[in-house]
């Protein structure tokens, strides 16, 4: 075997390889032999190796490696023999960071690289036709690998191919010894929120910048908080006020801190402050922030991996349960082992939550997913990318109010509890209740007055969900404008199944036509749809499609 030059970085060498099992190997590393290195150990002429995807019919990949093979070693590190004395035990093993995943019937590259000068490093090749040690005349080369061709560069770019060469290096590929293991992935808590961020719009009118409001003679302070996921009892972390300085006669430090809340909506919640205001108004502007928590209805988890054949993944979730605005769930229980498709919507039966830091167990058990990876065959495994992950999370922004000053049961139902809301607006006012889900239309306008209004649309109202259709006209010569005009609710005249048709568990394969229609009003040249949805289980939520209006004579 001779001794061939690593030349200078951009100069580079590459042997290929093929990996023939049919179900691919994990490699580990792959090891060289060296017949010199650098005599002046300098650490920074060290030698590189990485591992090389094939392209472009066969030569290894000018610029991209495979992440993880990527090794460096020291010219102090490296063994080296005489040519006239190779042999297994003389190789230097690069280890690489991570198992390496390479699918079956896959050609790869070992690419090595230097910055140190010409024939400082040199590793053993043998050649067709040449002797396999210098200066022995026993045995020469017959024949090289079944799939693999040395390549070497001039400029790191463009490879040349040396068909009667190849270098002397092993392959590692791993053994796995456990046929499955679970890893634990925990959902980190939510982070601290401007509350400005969270400000929502209705009518297309944004609400004030300022999120804390104080009411005169009360001890309550009101925070906006849309989508929050708190509920009564829990506690909020608020920061951003100027503890010394008074709002509405009360200082910051009675509003910022831990703080119990005592009453909750989807728009935002209360809490007890240490004194009471003696003035009405809002504070806060863009400063304040506080913590929230993630209400889970639906999810994505989202996880780079590799799954060979003769192996699994699959996932189960933890969560702690979580209580609808309006509804009877029992929150704060964990639920363990629900099966989570990975890379597919996963919805919950019943709502859940994330909890911030202080509200989590006091045993610390929060939000996590099992991932379990199983291998039928030792010399694959899957792997994951747990860095790389991540989970979306689908949070049905509905409710179901009332005007009641306290929870009241609906219709005998024992499962539908109506919501009592911080401050209840009817959505028959013209600026917009206080529903938390709703569709309002763009007004229409017509080229001719009309008398009647039909709507038709097909609609999923899963058990313990409902929704509502309204409507508003007005002449567009008229000198009131639309949006000053209060909403009137249409009644069912096509109606659907009684509640008592729909089962616990109705999902959305399930879907009916529904007509609404209002006859012989004043006549009109222009016209608004709003359409309100409820549901007392935030996880069951009524959908509609293929909406259709009809303004008629």
């Amino acid at each position: 075997m001779a001794g061939i030059s690593l030349t200078e970085q951009l100069n580079p060498m590459a042997q290929t390889f093929r990996v023939v099992e049919r179900q691919g190997s994990v490699l580990t590393g792959v090891g060289l032999f060296f017949s010199s290195a650098p005599t002046a150990i300098q650490d920074d002429l060290p030698i590189i190796i990485e591992l090389r995807p094939v392209v472009n019919g066969g030569n290894p990949s000018s610029q991209e490696f495979i992440p993880g093979t990527r090794v460096t070693a020291t010219a102090a590190q490296i063994r080296t023999v005489a040519n006239t004395t190779f042999s297994d035990a003389t190789e230097y093993k690069f280890s690489f960071r991570e198992p390496v995943y390479v699918p079956g019937n896959t050609e790869m590259a070992i690419v090595a690289y230097t910055a140190a000068p010409a024939s400082q490093y040199k590793v053993f090749a043998g050649t067709l036709g040449e002797y396999k040690l210098p200066n022995s005349n026993s045995v020469k080369v017959t024949h090289q690998l079944d799939a693999g061709v040395f390549f070497q560069s001039s400029n790191g770019t463009a490879w040349s191919k040396d068909q009667n060469t190849d270098i002397a290096f092993k392959v590692y590929r791993a053994i796995f010894t456990n046929n499955i293991n679970t890893a634990r992935v925990r959902i980190p808590t939510p982070p601290v929120k401007a509350l400005t961020e969270s400000l929502y719009t209705e009518n297309l009118v944004k609400y004030p910048s300022d999120p804390i409001i104080l009411t005169s003679g009360a001890d309550s302070a009101q925070v906006i908080h849309p989508s929050h996921g708190f509920l009564p009892g829990d506690t909020v972390y608020l920061t951003g006020l100027d503890s010394a300085t008074a709002y509405g006669g009360v200082f910051g430090s009675s509003i910022v801190g831990h703080r119990t809340v005592t009453k909750a909506d989807p728009y935002g919640y209360t809490f007890v402050m240490d004194s009471s205001a003696d003035s009405s108004g809002r504070f806060g502007n863009n400063i304040v922030k506080a913590t929230e928590q993630y209400v889970i209805n639906d999810m994505i988890l989202s996880l780079p991996r590799y799954e060979p054949i003769h192996t699994e993944i699959y996932a189960t979730g933890n969560f702690i349960t979580h209580k609808s605005f309006g509804g009877t769930e029992t929150q704060k229980v964990r639920t363990n082992n629900v099966a989570v498709n990975i890379g597919q919507a996963t919805r919950l039966k019943d709502p859940h939550v994330v909890q911030s830091t202080e509200n989590e167990p006091a045993d610390s058990s929060a939000a996590y997913f099992d991932i379990t990876l199983k291998t039928n065959d030792k010399y694959v495994a899957p792997s994951i990318k747990i860095n790389a992950g991540s989970l979306a999370v689908i949070s049905n922004f509905i409710d179901y109010q009332d005007s009641a000053s306290e929870d009241i049961n609906l219709d005998g139902d024992s499962d539908r509890n109506v919501l009592s809301t911080i401050t209840h607006v009817a959505e028959t006012n013209a600026d917009g209740g206080t529903t938390a889900s709703k569709h309002i239309s763009i007004p229409f306008v017509l080229e001719d007055d009309a008398t009647s209004i039909r709507i038709i649309m097909d609609a999923i109202r899963p058990h313990g969900s409902d929704f509502s259709v309204w409507y508003r006209t007005n002449q567009t010569a008229s000198s009131t404008r639309i949006s000053e005009i209060n909403w009137t609710e249409f009644s069912k005249t096509i109606n659907p199944p009684n509640k008592s048709n729909y089962s616990q568990n109705e999902r959305s394969h399930f879907t009916r036509q529904y007509e609404f229609n209002v006859f012989d009003i004043p006549s009109f040249d222009e016209y608004q749809i709003k359409i309100t949805f409820n549901s007392t289980r935030s996880s069951n939520v009524p959908i509609i499609k293929n909406l259709r209006t009809l303004a008629t004579v």
